[in-house]
């Protein structure tokens, strides 16, 4: 199903590609296949076992251009030969929704997400290396506008519903949807500096209604031109979660038990952006939405560079660390109260680009993941090499 599927999404490109004409409808396909080498991709820390993988690549942005309207519906997809969703080298079906609408004092914009994929693409090894499917569905709105010549206001509102193949008593995730809100206001007190003061509430609910989580934080942020090329800005606040449980003795709900979650907030960003060589590194300590029982308070940082040697060849290093701080679970799906687990995770990959043909893109990369979660203490560790073969399509309107 999920080959003759590709296939279908392929000849529909290669038609599209083909098509003469003018249009605001718009399509710019990239299909592709990919061979990869892993050495542990489900993350265990004993009995790991190397393995192989062949698969298909789809990428197919559509678009739609008029006046002040700007629409993109883009399908994605990985189809390979593997079965199951329990590794790093699981398929995913993705599609993804944006639709903006400008104006003179500002504009707004609409998104939405479906997609089926991994636990391990989002949560590593935070159930333990276990990974099984996952099913999400999101959506957000964000309005802005210019209320002065230097001040601008902003709001942006966000809904997700995240469900898991298996139950909790076995991977230890739990279904949840997660729903945030919140105004920021911008001003540029200078042409190098701006100011922002930034709020947010959220609620994470588990779907069974047993757990639910309430937050908020407050924020103020400073965006600074550091040159013409970097670019500087964080923000820092105070938050603030109330975590609720609801105690069951059989059919009977006995009342809830609550408690607190204070602390500091933060974001902060660096930007190089060059003719060749662009960086961007960040760092934060946020509240999450995860598969655990309430928000996850992560701290994470990244870091993202390219290298354009020449008209064929680019380079690229991604490197991404987090610790997460995530409340323990029970058997049944029930929390282990004062009890917290820790998870440290490490992502990076080396990729080099070969532009063969302005359309055909040979891709090599090397990949190492690292994990350690406790109690009790345990690690995992992966390292992957891949080659994949993509061809870009020339944007084709219709």
């Amino acid at each position: 199903m999920k080959a003759r599927l590709l296939l279908y999404m392929g000849m529909t490109a290669a038609l599209f590609a083909r098509t003469a004409g003018a249009g605001p409808w718009s399509i710019e396909p990239r299909l592709g296949v990919s061979a990869d080498f892993s050495t542990n991709p489900v993350l265990r820390e004993f009995d790991s076992k190397a393995e192989a993988h062949i698969a298909g690549l789809m990428d197919l942005p559509v678009r739609y251009d008029v006046d002040s309207l700007d629409v993109l519906l883009r399908p994605s997809a990985r189809i390979s030969d593997s079965r199951g969703y329990s590794s790093l080298a699981s398929d995913y079906e993705h599609l993804d929704a944006n639709a903006q609408i400008n104006n003179e004092l500002g504009a707004t914009t609409v998104q939405a997400g479906l997609a089926r994929d991994s636990s391990l693409y989002y949560a590593g090894s935070l159930a333990n290396g276990i990974g099984v499917r996952r099913d999400s569905a999101a959506t957000g709105v964000s309005w802005s506008r210019s209320v002065a010549e230097r001040a601008q206001t902003q709001v942006d509102a966000s809904w997700s519903r995240v469900r898991y193949d298996e139950p909790a008593s076995f991977n230890y995730l739990v279904n949840y949807r997660y729903l945030s809100a919140g105004p920021s206001f911008s001003y540029a007190a200078t042409e190098r500096d701006t100011i922002k003061i930034l709020a947010n509430a959220g609620q994470y609910q588990s779907l069974d209604g047993i757990t639910e989580s309430r937050s908020g934080n407050v924020q103020l942020g400073v965006s600074r031109q550091l040159s013409e090329i970097w670019t500087l800005s964080a923000s820092a606040g105070h938050s603030r979660s109330k975590n609720s449980e609801k105690i069951y003795v059989g059919p009977f709900l006995l009342g809830a038990l609550t408690s607190t979650q204070d602390g500091t907030v933060y974001s902060a960003t660096v930007t190089r952006q060059g003719e060749r060589f662009s960086l961007i590194g960040g760092a934060s300590r946020t509240l999450q939405p995860t598969g655990f029982a309430y928000l996850s308070r992560q701290d994470s940082f990244n870091l993202n560079a390219t290298y354009a040697r020449s008209e064929r060849w680019d380079f690229a290093v991604t490197a991404a660390w987090a610790k997460a701080v995530n409340p323990d679970v029970g058997g049944r799906g029930a929390v282990l109260r004062g009890r917290e687990s820790t998870v440290r995770y490490l992502n990076s990959q080396l990729t080099a680009n070969w532009h063969w043909t302005p359309q055909w893109i040979v891709s090599f990369h090397a990949t190492r993941i690292t994990d350690k979660y406790g109690p009790p203490a345990a690690s995992g560790a992966s390292t992957g090499f891949g080659l994949d073969l993509s061809r870009q399509f020339l944007r084709t309107e219709f």
